[in-house]
């Protein structure tokens, strides 16, 4: 990697139907340098939409949204854009959709109520090639010995 791409603000791509989480989100990410946010998306359309114009480099993606699964976006981009990460963001801990999240390509899953330390936290480490997951998740997965190798870091 060139000095120049690396100094390069990731791209990111924030999908909520609540706009004021979604609003919330942009000034978190925003505020900082490393960040950019190049997009937004309420759906699971728009996010697939969204996705294949800017490319981003992570997608922060909830798993509810009004026209179907996050998880199934997560897939459909996992398979267009292979370079295009994806983090979960979810007020909900069920352990099938962590699984299926993870099936699909999704390389986090964090909480809504994690603090913005570890989401600015487990962004820096999906980039760097990590699997963040909120502690809450892998306390109630048993079968995460199953998941994958790749998550390496329990918050």
């Amino acid at each position: 990697m060139t000095e120049a791409a690396s100094a390069r603000p990731l791209r990111l791509l924030v999908v909520d139907d609540h706009e004021v989480v979604r609003q919330g989100l942009v000034a978190l990410l925003d505020r900082r340098t490393e960040f950019q946010v190049v997009a937004e998306a309420g759906s699971v359309a728009e996010s697939i939409e969204q996705s294949r114009r800017f490319q981003p480099d992570i997608v922060i993606m909830d798993v509810r949204l009004p026209d179907g699964s996050g998880i199934e976006a997560c897939r459909e981009i996992r398979a267009e854009l292979p370079g295009t990460r994806v983090v979960m963001l979810t007020s909900y801990p069920d352990e099938e959709a962590v699984l299926s999240a993870i099936v699909a390509g999704a390389s986090g899953y964090l909480l809504k109520r994690s603090t913005p330390t570890k989401l600015l936290e487990a962004i820096r480490e999906v980039h760097a090639g990590g699997s963040p997951m909120s502690s809450s998740i892998a306390r109630t997965a048993p079968a995460r010995s199953r998941m994958s190798a790749s998550v390496e870091t329990v918050w």
